[in-house]
């Protein structure tokens, strides 16, 4: 009996056992199951938006390279108008690689354009922003403001300009990247008068612009390789001398010394010998070029004129704008736009807001005939830095379905080899008895006495179109190779010095490349200020105007 009841009870177990596994087999396999399905569609949703990630950089990266290369090989002048062909060849550029690369996913170029808001280049003295629009413009070039025809294009270029009234004087001033500005001025008349040119610390320089924060700034010799030369003699093609003048357009441009006449390069490639008019300028022998002194001595009288005509404005009297959105407050409102101390950082407030409003702006009228809203992301202060310190390309790609959401996206990409913005971090060093080239932080170089400072771009290859119709390439610096330790990788370059901001509490030091530069070889500091000024004086400005 007692036996039977064992069993009994452990009958009961057994199906009791068996019962609350059933139920845990129901509950959680399920569960289980779905859990497994919510992690891959979650591992899915990553792969598929860091795939996105990859070919929105890829493309943004090759309209980089697209641009650059149209703008170093440009045989014209006439900058402006090739701005526009540029960014458009690189438009087209950016949509063929994000086609080619999502090809397998079904997306056609111009289904691609129905998830880009907006392709932002932003330049040396402004941006583009290539977006849908409404065309206003009819057939017969009349405008029609309720138009609603939708185009996808060019918007027209907007500079980096901000207007300042107080009493009678209204002055528009447009900035670039770096201290080059135009003042559109107006005292109560009714004209505007113009002025162009680079602002400078008077107190590091004088008005014969033969110094700079201690240095002396000297004539210099100036030499390389140049089509001629190199079509002579492609193995060891020479090196020819050229110094820098001002044509019949008011552009800078270079003139060769073949050893008893100077020669030029026009924009077909052909060569002519310089004129009599030139001759002024460059003399009937061979002369040094004087570009960064004229530099110096322009920008130190340009400097003093502005001081006197505009001194007495101030940050707060910015007009047309939300002065707290540029960090305009209280006493900050007191501080004169010339003043060194707060120049650089509210010329970059103020292109940073005009980027931010336009761009804004762009994303909600695209949104005005999209399926999925595109949103304005949140660009970080390391982003924002690329962008205000180098010209670059900023694309946006949402509203692609990727399983678990959409796919919002952006890329940044910088241009660092152009012909208009002269980066102060790209000026190398060229030690012409070692023929070598190396950053300009590179201080534990052991240089010979013989260094001189030249472009990054100026160690590219060149491209022309040679006397037997066929393309060739040359180097203006011949075989000189770029040093392992400092261009191709920064293992000895030297990174900081200092504390950036106690520096600048005098106005003296504009970026950390400055303070940076403190510490560096007379030698060295010579070389990379003088190259500097000259490139600097020597690159196409568009906003170049003059006349009072």
């Amino acid at each position: 009996m007692y036996n039977k009841r064992v069993t009994k009870v452990k009958k009961g177990i057994k199906m009791k056992l068996q019962s609350w596994i059933v139920v845990f087999a129901i509950i959680v396999i399920p569960i289980v199951l779905v859990m497994s399905l919510y992690i891959q569609v979650q591992i899915n949703y990553v792969n598929l938006q860091g795939n996105y990630d990859t070919v929105l950089n890829n493309a943004t990266y090759d309209a980089i390279k697209a641009f650059q290369i149209n703008e170093l090989n440009s045989t014209t002048q006439n900058i402006a108008q090739e701005k526009i062909r540029d960014v458009e060849a690189s438009v087209t550029t950016f949509y063929n690689s994000l086609a080619t690369n999502f090809g397998q996913s079904g997306y056609s170029e111009e289904e691609l354009k129905s998830f880009v808001p907006a392709l932002v280049y932003t330049l040396y003295d402004g941006y583009y922003i290539y977006t849908k629009y409404n065309n206003v413009v009819t057939e017969s070039n009349t405008i029609n403001l309720g138009s609603t025809q939708s185009e996808t294009g060019l918007k027209p270029y907007v500079y980096y300009s901000a207007r300042y009234k107080k009493g009678n004087k209204d002055v528009v001033i447009n900035y670039t990247l770096d201290n080059y500005i135009t003042v559109f001025y107006n005292n109560g008349s009714s004209t505007y008068e113009t002025y162009s040119g680079f602002l400078i610390d008077t107190s590091k320089t004088n008005a014969a612009g033969t110094t700079y924060d201690g240095i002396n700034i000297d004539n210099e010799a100036l030499s390389e390789v140049n089509r001629t030369s190199f079509e002579a003699n492609q193995t060891n093609p020479q090196k020819i001398n050229y110094k820098y003048f001002t044509n019949n357009n008011g552009r800078r441009e270079k003139a060769y010394w073949d050893g008893s006449k100077w020669y030029k390069y026009n924009v077909d490639g052909t060569i002519n010998t310089v004129d009599e008019a030139m001759l002024a300028q460059l003399g009937r022998s061979y002369q040094r070029d004087t570009s960064a002194q004229e530099y110096l001595k322009e920008a130190y009288a340009f400097t003093n004129q502005m001081k006197s005509i505009i001194g007495d404005i101030t940050l707060g009297d910015i007009v047309d704008v939300n002065k707290e959105d540029l960090g305009i407050t209280g006493d900050i409102g007191n501080q004169s736009i010339m003043d060194f101390n707060t120049f650089a950082q509210h010329k970059q407030q103020v292109i940073r807001n005009s980027i931010n409003t336009n761009l804004r702006a762009t994303i909600a009228k695209f949104n005005e005939n999209s399926t999925y809203p595109a949103k304005m992301p949140t660009l970080t202060e390391n982003e924002w830095s690329m962008i205000l310190s180098n010209t670059c390309l900023i694309s946006f790609m949402q509203g692609q379905n990727i399983g678990n959401g959409y796919y919002m996206g952006y890329s940044i990409v910088t241009n660092n080899k152009n012909r208009e913005f002269v980066d102060p971090k790209l000026i190398y060093i060229l030690d012409q008895d070692k023929n070598q080239y190396h950053d300009v932080r590179h201080f534990s170089a052991s240089l010979s006495g013989n260094i001189i400072g030249y472009r990054n771009t100026d160690f590219e290859a060149q491209s022309f179109v040679s006397n037997d119709s066929t393309t060739k390439n040359y180097y203006p610096h011949g075989s000189a190779t770029a040093d392992y330790a400092c261009i191709v990788t920064s293992s000895e370059i030297t990174s900081s010095n200092g504390s950036t901001s106690a520096d600048n509490a005098s106005g003296n030091r504009l970026t950390d490349l400055d303070t940076i530069l403190d510490s560096a070889p007379a030698n060295i500091r010579k070389a990379y200020y003088t190259a500097l000024f000259r490139e600097r004086y020597n690159s196409y400005k568009s906003l170049a105007l003059s006349g009072i």
